[in-house]
């Protein structure tokens, strides 16, 4: 969605009234929001970088969402002049449809990343890299729907213990990356 209107970004509420509407998986919001493993070098590479606006798209029962978007909480509030607004998927299809991935996949978390003048500068969706090689491994071949509730339980608790110890790290790497290449810091 390139300009952002103004109408979607008045639309998406920020991050405490978002936070305010979860029903599901608070308490994993909160632990990411309390514990978003940055680190104080991360704000030299983010303080080089002109303000942003993001635009998040999420909904509160997936774990890459609650795993990724307090950290964007955490990070637009160290940063002046940096806004983080959150609209759900699926109340939200046409906006989503301007950030499908490979065609027609909804995939959440979207993070599109807007200057100040409501131009898109760059996005990413879905999960990083590590975290999906990770899933993989754990489904081994598998779809999540073929497997018997105790093994989805199973698979799922360590699918987070993944992420809170590694994949929330790894994910926000690679965003730190793409903004890097975008904006060209060395």
């Amino acid at each position: 969605m390139n300009p952002l209107p103004p109408e979607i970004w008045k639309l998406a509420a920020a991050y405490p009234d978002y936070r305010a509407g979860v029903t599901r998986h608070e308490e994993d919001f909160d632990e990411a929001y309390a514990h978003p493993g940055l680190h104080p070098e991360d704000f030299e590479i983010l303080r080089k970088l002109p303000p942003l606006r993001i635009l998040a798209i999420g909904e509160d029962w997936c774990p890459d969402v609650f795993n990724t978007l307090p950290v964007w909480a955490r990070i637009t509030e160290m940063l002046p002049r940096w806004d983080l607004r959150v609209l759900a998927r699926d109340a939200n299809p046409d906006v989503m449809a301007h950030f499908l991935w490979k065609d027609d996949a909804k995939r959440i978390p979207v993070y599109a990343f807007y200057n100040e003048a409501g131009r898109l500068q760059v996005w990413w969706s879905g999960r990083g890299a590590t975290a999906e090689e990770g899933l993989a491994e754990l489904l081994a071949g598998r779809g999540y729907g073929e497997l018997d509730h105790e093994e989805q339980k199973r698979i799922g608790g360590l699918f987070e213990e993944s992420y809170r110890l590694v994949y929330r790290r790894t994910n926000f790497e690679e965003i730190l990356h793409l903004l890097g290449a975008f904006f060209h810091l060395p």
